[in-house]
């Protein structure tokens, strides 16, 4: 059923106060987007939750409306009042691929596409850890950096690691992503696929360890190996 614009001000995903230009992007009408923008000043006015239309739009993967707001000027790094997040990160989360490609595409500074959130959380972290493989090639293609950690010292091979998301732990390790890199609690990767009992994943990280010649021991903050961690769990 189609909702009215009196619904979305009770949306979760939306809260008042919110413009017209917001409904037109939440609900992808781009054609009236069309018109607002030829009228508008800031095309980057925020919701209460400090949300942008392209933001909106790059959430609900509206692609026409996307594409309308960024060829307008509305920037892609504006970051909302809660997560931090900006519209790359909206559209990475969410899977919605050919927004990502429109936002990254445009983006003038090379950082863009390693923006981190309030937790540090980089586009191509949160597309790993949905499981969103396009959106990740995409990135990946755009050069985004594989090694960039969160404020807990985890990568996107962390994250690939705890859901088990095998084709993507594949091509971060063939983007020569570490699995030895440690995180704020002294856990690699191997630790972390041990622990979650994701064997495929597990499997592919041993494989690539085929290639480092001298392997150390590797223990945790807590003196734990993987096998610790597999054995325990």
């Amino acid at each position: 059923m189609e909702t009215s614009g009196t619904d979305i001000l009770n949306d979760s995903d939306v809260r008042a106060p919110i413009s017209p230009l917001h409904l037109a992007a939440y609900h992808g009408h781009h054609h009236a987007m069309e018109v607002l923008v030829q009228s508008l000043l800031d095309l980057d006015v925020r919701n209460s939750q400090g949300r942008t239309p392209l933001d909106l739009a790059a959430f609900k993967g509206h692609v026409e409306c996307v594409d309308v707001l960024i060829n307008q000027g509305a920037s892609i790094l504006v970051k909302d009042f809660t997560l931090k997040r900006t519209p790359i990160h909206a559209a990475a989360t969410n899977g919605h691929s050919e927004c990502l490609r429109l936002l990254i595409g445009n983006a003038d500074l090379q950082s863009a596409v390693d923006v981190q959130d309030g937790n540090g959380q980089t586009p191509l972290m949160v597309s790993v850890l949905s499981g969103h493989t396009d959106c990740l090639y995409s990135l990946l293609n755009k050069g985004a950096s594989v090694e960039a950690k969160d404020k807990w010292g985890r990568t996107a091979l962390h994250r690939g690691a705890v859901t088990g998301h095998e084709e993507c732990v594949e091509a971060l390790l063939q983007h020569s992503a570490s699995f030895l890199v440690r995180d704020c609690k002294g856990r690699t990767p191997v630790h972390v696929a041990a622990a979650s009992g994701h064997i495929g994943v597990l499997g592919g990280l041993l494989h690539a360890a085929q290639s480092v010649e001298t392997l150390p021991v590797i223990t945790d903050n807590q003196g734990y190996t993987a096998l610790h961690w597999a054995w325990y769990n």
